[in-house]
């Protein structure tokens, strides 16, 4: 079955390159999980601590780190130039608020003398030493303003790109000045907050117990490839599973086995899944996977290898003197098809197989 990028929930088995790309579609956007995240740390800042890491931050106030409940900084002097007219570039505004405040007293007293002083040799070359001079300054002011602009444009672009895309930053790192230490700070952060967003959605979206997918994404997800298959005419099969006289795994060995058996059987579901199919966990031992671009006889041929690897499998270590079997139904999309009509008979096939003896592949 395929697997996510990273996170702390992974499915079992090997990861699944090209399903990546159908659960990155489905990723929430990062400000809107982050927003409800935060609102969640908020509002549990001022309860009982849940971990050391809680408790520390919600100790002792007045110290210098901010906390739950502190004010952020009021900024008086960068609120009152921000709201004088000028460009939006940051670097153009310092230099322009430092040309007015060092260069332009000096080009006005330049100017003064040019109007009453005497014009000899002398003063001319005075003046052109001090004109050059006061351009070489400006020059070299713009330069040291642009290289340390780019810093700063960067963390912007990088938090612009995460927030409405999703992105994941890449900022340089190395630099161990302020500018340096927030381009770092930056980074660390929004990776942190990458890797949780990213561990929710996987909450939300995996079975718990088998670390497949749940029925709710694997819905979402089959009406998308079916939609695609409807659209440009490929072929989909999707398969019904459930597990012979799984009761009896139960009854005989106890639920916390049956669990094990589950995760197993979900594994071995995974190797043998495709990187472009989606599999699933419906709910008890029921399992489901579409095969996307499949017809129907390569979809059987699948299953046979599925159903055999369970067989085959090794079971001595878990389940002493019994051998899991499964039943499959299959079934092949139709146009216009529907998810539920074809989930509805693929389940017909397989009851069909039940009663035809288990262990079996109908279609």
């Amino acid at each position: 079955m395929p697997g996510l990028d990273s996170g702390s929930l992974m499915p079992p088995g090997k990861p699944r390159t090209p399903q990546d790309k159908v659960t990155a579609a489905n990723k929430p956007t990062p400000a809107g999980a982050a927003a409800s995240s935060l609102s969640h740390s908020s509002a549990g800042g001022g309860g009982k601590s849940t971990g050391t890491n809680a408790g520390a931050s919600g100790g002792k106030s007045g110290g210098k780190d901010s906390g739950p409940g502190s004010k952020p900084p009021t900024l008086h002097l960068y609120n009152l130039l921000s709201r004088m007219p000028g460009p939006r570039n940051f670097a153009v505004r310092i230099f322009m608020f430092s040309f007015i405040g060092t260069q332009l007293p000096l080009f006005a007293l330049l100017l003064y003398v040019l109007m009453n002083v005497e014009l000899t040799a002398e003063v001319l070359t005075t003046f052109s030493i001090v004109l050059i001079a006061a351009l070489l300054g400006s020059a070299s002011t713009v330069v040291a303003l642009m290289a340390y602009a780019e810093p700063v444009g960067a963390i912007s672009r990088a938090m612009q790109n995460y927030s409405e895309e999703g992105y994941e930053p890449d900022l340089p790192e190395g630099y161990s000045d302020e500018i340096g230490e927030l381009m770092a700070n930056t980074q660390g952060a929004l990776k942190k907050l990458h890797t949780m967003i990213h561990s929710m959605h996987e909450l939300t979206i995996r079975d718990e117990l088998t670390g497949l997918y749940n029925r709710r994404f694997f819905v979402e997800q089959a009406e998308q490839l079916l939609s695609r298959a409807n659209r440009y005419g490929e072929p989909l099969t999707l398969i019904f599973v459930d597990m012979d006289n799984f009761k009896q795994v139960n009854d005989q060995f106890s639920h916390l086995v049956g669990d094990q058996t589950l995760r197993q059987v979900a594994t071995l579901m995974s190797d043998t899944a495709r990187g472009s199919d989606l599999t699933a966990r419906l709910g008890g031992d029921e399992f489901v996977i579409v095969f996307p671009n499949t017809p129907l006889i390569r979809a059987i041929h699948l299953c046979e290898r599925l159903r055999a690897s369970i067989e085959k499998y090794d079971w001595s270590p878990l389940l002493q003197g019994m051998v899991p079997t499964m039943s499959i139904g299959v079934a092949e999309a139709q146009k216009e098809d529907t998810v539920d009509a074809l989930i509805d008979r693929a389940d017909a096939n397989l009851h069909k197989a039940k009663k035809e003896g288990r262990n079996q592949v109908i279609e």
